[in-house]
C-alpha cells in the first residue's frame, strides 16, 4: 500500500510541473496513469489497521491538497466515502442488531444529550437529535447526519464536500470556529457557544468538537456536535 502511495505522489508531483510548463503531451500521458493508480489504491481492501490508517492518510492529504478544486472534492468525498462504507460496514452492521434498550458503547446518556466518543458511526448517528457533522483539513464536510441536513434544508449528500464555512456563515466560521476546529484537526478536543441572528430571534449555538476516528483508529478529520439552545441573556423581569 505504501508503495502504491509513493508512486503515485511522484506521478502527481511530475504532472504539477507538467502543468506549470503546459506540457500537454506529459500531462495526458499522466493522468492515463495516475487515475488507474488511483483507483487502484482505494479498491484495495486491507485487512490491517496500519493498512486502513494509510489509506485514510492518504484521502485526507489528496482532499487538502485538492481542496480548491470543487470537482475534484466531490470525487475525493467519494473515495473517502467508499473507504467509511467498507470498514465501518461491520460496526453499522452490529449497531443494527443490538438488543433493544442497551446502551451503545459509543454514546452515554446525560441530562444534556448524548456524549459522543469520537468514533465515527453513521448508523447511529442519523438518530440523535443534534447535528453532527466530519470535517476534514481543508474545512470540507466529510459525513452529515440527517439532523444536520434537515437544519440546513439539503440532503446528506448535498451536504458532503462542502466548505464548513458555507454552512455556517464566513463571519462565524473566521471569528468563532476556524481556530477551535485546527485544534481539532490537530487532535484536540474544543467546546465553545456562539450566537446567531436567524429570522429576527438570537439563536445560542453550543458547539462541541472532538476528533474523529475510524474503528481502525484512524483520524478522519473532526466531528462537530452542535445543538441549539434558548437565549436568556436578553430575558428581564417585566413589572
Amino acid at each position: 500500500m505504501e508503495a502504491l502511495i509513493d508512486l503515485f505522489w511522484s506521478k502527481y508531483g511530475r504532472l504539477q510541473t507538467a502543468i506549470d510548463r503546459e506540457d500537454n503531451v506529459t500531462i495526458h500521458a499522466l493522468d492515463q496513469e495516475i487515475d488507474p493508480l488511483l483507483q487502484a489504491i482505494f479498491r484495495h481492501e486491507v485487512t490491517d489497521a496500519a493498512g486502513i490508517q494509510a489509506q485514510f492518510r492518504f484521502a485526507l492529504e489528496l482532499l487538502k491538497t485538492e481542496a480548491d478544486d470543487r470537482g475534484c472534492v466531490h470525487r475525493n468525498g467519494h473515495l473517502l466515502q467508499m473507504l467509511v462504507e467498507r470498514y465501518l460496514a461491520p460496526q453499522i452492521g452490529r449497531a443494527a442488531g443490538e438488543i433493544p434498550g442497551k446502551r451503545s458503547d459509543h454514546t452515554e446518556s446525560s441530562e444534556g444529550g448524548n456524549t459522543i466518543n469520537g468514533l465515527l458511526d453513521p448508523a447511529l448517528f442519523d438518530g440523535i437529535p443534534e447535528r453532527i457533522l466530519v470535517v476534514v483539513p481543508g474545512y470540507r464536510v466529510f459525513y452529515s447526519n440527517e439532523t444536520n441536513a434537515r437544519q440546513l434544508g439539503l440532503s446528506k449528500e448535498k451536504v458532503i464536500g462542502k466548505h464548513f464555512a458555507e454552512l455556517i456563515g464566513i463571519h462565524h466560521f473566521q471569528c468563532d470556529l476556524r481556530e477551535p476546529l485546527d485544534r481539532c484537526i490537530a487532535g484536540e478536543s474544543t467546546s465553545l457557544t456562539y450566537a446567531e441572528e436567524r429570522d429576527g430571534d438570537t439563536v445560542v449555538i453550543s458547539c462541541r468538537m472532538s476528533p474523529c476516528f475510524t474503528e481502525a483508529r484512524a483520524q478522519v478529520g473532526a466531528m462537530v456536535v452542535m445543538q441549539e439552545m434558548a437565549d436568556r441573556r436578553r430575558r428581564r423581569s417585566v413589572g
